[in-house]
């Protein structure tokens, strides 16, 4: 199936002249000249993302040739067809419109659009979460391309199902395609199409933690990303080999391609990729007891999220920065992020955040001798994980209460707090919170008599 046509200048202008073409055609009365107008203005709309307006122009031209010889026409309208309902997100007819493409296109023998509808067919069995059906047809979508010498096709096929099967989980197969789609590129001379692949086939080593022929790959693939300057392309690489050297714990060198992913994605201006760094070099610095280093990371994740005027990313990153605050010992700017994370949770109405951001407060609230503060909030707390039966953060909450309750001299609630506690972890099993419980219990007990 051709692809819709590349983006226009001017397309405003593209589409009021094909219209006026349109007209005259209808009065001329050429009724192919008039269908492939049509196909063209679809197109146009198809990739000015207007689907709905796409969709109008196909129909019409279908309904000109369906009952005509002209079955390569409809074969293609068809798949136009299916592209546009697939843009508008109704898989059903999408699918309708793909398997007529793909009957019709057999039928004449049309080797390179019967292909093109199987993988198109492929493509709404996996919105449909129908795995095994997108490797059966993806197979149907090689073997015409394998029969027909199609290199183009094959090589796109080879990589499909390296895709598919890394969303199955199962990386040794999508190894095996991938590793079939880098040699059909080099064969094609697709440099782009080569570099894209590798990093693939890093992607399926890395995903069974074999980072040394992982990093070798992204390697080489940033090697032809650089040389394309294709700076996505190296972000995607950089990424994988941050990772690389995060799982086999060389600090250095995944602390040396973190910064230059970051970096290299603030200077493309790709925000998303920004931000999925950050989220991911930051989480790393934690682990490696590098705090500190992550609050400039974390500050600049929040100016991002203001920027794709995304709440879930800014509250993701507000919490972070407030716990890191809290572990380099910034108590006071550590409760104003977290406070403002505590508000953004509410207004996207994420209870589970809410719950864990007022377990946060409790905890530096008692930290910082506030201990009615932190009574307050592990109320909340409390409540929250009732409520959401998180029977671990509830215990958590309770024995907080009931040292609170201790340092202000409130032994009778202490020990209610300290007994439900001592229950809660009895029933998830935690033997060393039980030991702790017990202790508190036998120290409040002393201290009430």
């Amino acid at each position: 199936m051709n692809n819709p046509l590349p983006a226009i200048a001017g397309t405003s202008e593209k589409i009021e002249q094909i219209k006026k073409e349109i007209e005259t055609t209808r009065q001329r009365g050429d009724t192919l000249a008039l269908v492939a107008l049509l196909k063209n203005l679809g197109q146009v709309y198809l990739e000015k993302g207007d689907a709905p307006q796409a969709l109008t122009e196909f129909n019409e031209a279908i309904k000109l040739v369906y009952e005509s010889e002209h079955k390569e026409i409809l074969a293609q309208l068809l798949g136009f067809r299916g592209m546009a309902l697939k843009m508008i997100g109704n898989y059903s007819l999408a699918m309708q419109a793909f398997r007529k493409s793909n009957a019709v296109a057999s039928g004449i023998k049309y080797p390179a659009l019967t292909c093109d509808s199987y993988i198109q067919i492929a493509s709404i069995h996996s919105e449909n979460g129908k795995d095994d059906e997108v490797i059966a047809t993806l197979n149907k979508a090689l073997a015409v391309a394998t029969e027909h010498r199609d290199k183009v096709r094959k090589m796109r096929v080879y990589g499909l199902l390296g895709d598919s099967y890394m969303k199955q989980e199962i990386p040794v197969k999508a190894a095996d395609y991938f590793r079939q789609a880098v040699e059909a590129a080099q064969d094609l001379g697709n440099r782009g199409a080569e570099c894209s692949f590798i990093t693939k086939l890093g992607n399926a080593y890395l995903f069974e933690e074999k980072v040394e022929p992982a990093i070798e790959k992204y390697e080489r693939a940033l090697t032809l990303a650089s040389a394309l300057e294709d700076r996505n392309a190296e972000i995607n690489i950089l990424g994988g080999l941050f990772r690389s050297h995060a799982i086999d714990g060389n600090v250095n060198l995944a602390v040396k391609y973190g910064e230059q992913v970051i970096h290299l994605a603030t200077a493309s201006k790709n925000a998303e990729a920004e931000m999925a760094n950050i989220a991911a070099f930051t989480a790393f610095l934690v682990e490696n007891g590098k705090v500190s280093e992550t609050i400039p990371y974390l500050e600049r994740g929040i100016q991002i999220a203001d920027e794709l005027n995304s709440l879930d990313l800014k509250l993701d990153m507000l919490t972070r920065l407030g716990l890191a605050h809290y572990k380099v010992g910034k108590n006071e700017p550590a409760v104003e992020q977290l406070n403002k994370a505590f508000v953004i949770a509410g207004n996207v109405s994420d209870e589970t955040t809410q719950m864990h951001v007022l377990s946060y407060l409790a905890s530096i609230y008692a930290d910082m001798e506030q201990f009615e503060n932190s009574i307050k909030v592990a109320k909340q707390a409390l409540t929250f994980a009732n409520e959401l039966e998180d029977h671990r953060l509830a215990a958590e909450q309770q024995i907080l209460l009931a040292f609170n309750h201790r340092d202000l001299n409130q032994v009778e609630d202490a020990i209610q707090y300290c007994t439900a506690s001592l229950e809660s972890y009895k029933n998830i099993g935690d033997q060393d919170m039980i030991e702790r419980a017990q202790i508190l219990l036998s120290e409040l007990s002393e201290l009430s008599k």
